[in-house]
């Protein structure tokens, strides 16, 4: 499909696009610490590495989920991990959510060099602009303040814990449209994924652009897989040109 140029409204993808955690290690360490704290509230002894190893394992239970279309969550992560380990309290399950959820806020955030400028050329142009982000372990109530800390300002904000479903599910791409008032053939998306991205805008008749600056997703594994996008942005300094602003 050819890029519209200028287009009627441009939607971008969040994180690996916009912003990235500081660490992602040290998030996942944050939350090993708090299921360990919790654990001992309840008198069960959990070494770190067992806790890590939940930890772990309940990603990988949120990968299967989002693959399906389905939503998990801090809240997921935290019942499955609860279970593993025989504990039935619904307190410590929404204690542990809470702590999972706001571990990136707790280490940071860092924005993707160039997107600020980027983004402001595109509003500046009076072109309306929405977020379509996936949001894992991190709710979009604190993704709307890990954006706002960088100076990332859009017109609308569509997270999949608030939609009802993630990428590439059509609801969240045509909500997003809806909001911006474009048509979909004139309107583009931006994100670095394959499968979620791209097959998502295309699947609504959008144009799409994978966005490469942070990681090129290659073709090793099943979020690499699908068609490639219209366009390849390796870096925010060559949107402008590539869409006619």
């Amino acid at each position: 499909m050819e890029i519209p140029t200028p287009p009627a409204a441009v939607t971008f993808d969040c994180w690996g696009t916009l912003i990235n955690d500081l660490s992602w290690e040290g998030a996942v360490e944050a939350r090993v610490a708090s299921l360990v704290e919790i654990a001992a509230g309840r008198d069960v002894d959990l070494e770190a590495e067992r806790a890590r190893e939940l930890i772990e394992g309940s990603w990988q239970q949120h990968v299967q989920a989002w693959r399906k279309g389905e939503l998990y969550g801090p809240q997921g992560a935290s019942r499955w991990c609860l279970t593993q380990l025989g504990i039935d309290d619904q307190a410590l399950a929404d204690e542990l959510a809470e702590a999972i959820g706001t571990s990136t806020s707790r280490l940071g955030t860092r924005v993707i060099e160039g997107a600020p400028d980027a983004l402001r050329a595109v509003r500046d142009a009076g072109i309306p602009t929405a977020l379509i982000c996936d949001t894992g372990f991190t709710p979009g109530s604190q993704v709307r303040k890990f954006l706002a800390e960088h100076g990332l300002e859009l017109d609308h904000y569509f997270f999949s814990d608030e939609v009802g479903a993630p990428k590439p599910y059509p609801v969240i791409f045509e909500a997003a449209l809806k909001a911006t008032g474009a048509d979909a053939e004139k309107s583009i998306h931006i994100g670095d994924l394959r499968r979620t991205d791209v097959a998502g805008a295309r699947g609504v008749g959008m144009a799409t652009i994978r966005f490469t600056g942070v990681h090129d997703d290659g073709w090793d594994t099943e979020e690499s897989q699908g068609e490639e996008a219209d366009a390849v942005l390796k870096g925010w300094s060559e949107l402008p040109g590539l869409i006619g602003l």
